[in-house]
């Protein structure tokens, strides 16, 4: 059984915020939130599931990048993590992160999941809305993990503004497809 959360913040001093906002990225937030993961994982007696956030903000304080501090978190906790390619996406655009590098930097064995989801241009950044089809650009991230690992079991989100099954379907296919295209390759690499 897995238990799922987003790795953010959402409140201060009782004030609560209506996003998921990225942490700073530092060797402190990292003990602190991996210290809680195990203190939720010991009490329900379950892997926690992190997943990266789209951020629209970054920290002057932070010590290191987005993937070395989720990356750092899953091992310091013995968690895993849900690898958001449209969060990475949404974030590169937003905060100029190199999005290719991000996945190639996440170590395999820590993903359990991969979410997939669509967003909204709003001009001078994205907002992730799960709310549109999963865009070309993110299909393109998806397709580098899947060269990596094609085992990885995804998910598509899409929350908002529901469409026709048929094109729920379309959607589901392409990661049908993308799956069997990797998997064909990483065979014709063994023989």
């Amino acid at each position: 059984i897995f238990i799922s959360d987003h790795l953010c913040w959402t409140s201060f001093d009782h004030q609560h915020a209506h996003d998921l906002l990225p942490l700073p990225y530092t060797e402190d937030a990292i003990t602190h939130v991996s210290n809680r993961i195990k203190i939720i994982q010991d009490f329900l007696e379950a892997n926690l599931l992190i997943e990266n956030v789209s951020s629209y903000l970054t920290y002057k304080c932070s010590e290191m990048n987005e993937w070395e501090f989720l990356t750092s978190v899953a091992e310091e906790s013995d968690c895993k993590i849900i690898l958001d390619v449209n969060n990475i996406f949404v974030s590169q655009y937003n905060n100029d992160i190199d999005a290719e590098k991000y996945i190639q930097s996440i170590p395999l064995n820590l993903i359990a999941e991969i979410h997939l989801a669509g967003f909204e241009d709003k001009g001078k950044y994205l907002l992730d809305s799960h709310n549109n089809p999963v865009s070309d650009q993110v299909w393109g991230l998806y397709k580098q993990v899947m060269l990596l690992e094609n085992t990885i079991p995804t998910l598509i989100e899409w929350d908002n503004d529901l469409p026709s099954f048929s094109t729920l379907l379309e959607e589901a296919n392409k990661v049908a497809h993308i799956k069997h295209i990797a998997a064909m390759n990483s065979d014709s690499h063994v023989a």
